[in-house]
């Protein structure tokens, strides 16, 4: 019964001029193209623009922990160049004590050379802010010939321990025994490593009282 009614259709559909069937085709290919671009093409052409927004992200954060990296890099080698230096000019400070008998034997160098110690004054002591050294100044007044006195000077800047020498000062030239003796001053300042500190400790807690024994009641 139905093979009638297909052939009716088919020959409704010869009988459909020419442009009509162009017409309906293009409006179904069109229909085909438009649902895969819009259920298909669409979508993905999304998800692909996130994927690249996120991917910009990404790279954008790889970017700046790199430099946070090599900006990483940089300051541990120049903290491990910084604890290098730290370490040899720790080498130089001896511990006060012996800074103490190193200042004695300075002053007996000057005295080995020649040099006549008019004065010698230790200052106060002082632990510097950074807390890393400790200043141990000495007023010094010598007199003695130009040339023994920059012998004198020249030792103490070729010693293995940090010793300073600041407001030089010579004058007051004086002739004795053919030679031409001056007075000079200078403030001498030994650099020790500060003392240690204890560590201070924690007293022990003391035991918690015993509660005190509860009265018994007798009974009604």
């Amino acid at each position: 019964m139905a093979r009638p009614s297909l052939n009716l259709h088919l020959d409704a559909l010869r009988n459909v001029p020419a442009p009509q069937k162009i017409a309906l085709l293009l409006l179904l290919v069109a229909g085909i193209i438009a649902g895969f671009y819009f259920y298909i093409v669409e979508p993905k052409a999304l998800n692909i623009e996130a994927l690249n927004v996120e991917n910009g992200k990404l790279e954008g954060e790889i970017q700046t922990l790199t430099i946070k990296v090599k900006h990483l890099d940089e300051l541990i080698a120049a903290n491990k160049q910084l604890e290098i230096e730290l370490a040899k000019k720790r080498e130089r400070l001896p511990p006060e004590e012996e800074a103490i008998m190193l200042l004695k034997q300075v002053s007996d160098l000057g005295v080995r050379l020649g040099l006549d110690i008019k004065l010698w004054k230790p200052g106060q002591q002082s632990e510097d802010a950074s807390k890393l050294f400790v200043k141990m100044p000495v007023n010094v007044e010598v007199a003695g010939v130009y040339h023994t006195a920059a012998l004198f000077f020249d030792h103490i800047n070729k010693l293995p321990r940090i010793i300073t020498v600041s407001g030089l000062k010579m004058g007051d030239p004086k002739v004795e025994q053919g030679r031409i003796v001056s007075k000079t001053t200078f403030d001498l300042v030994a650099y020790a490593a500060p003392q240690e500190k204890p560590v201070p400790t924690m007293p022990a807690a003391a035991p918690a009282p015993a509660p005190a024994p509860q009265p018994v009641q007798a009974g009604k």
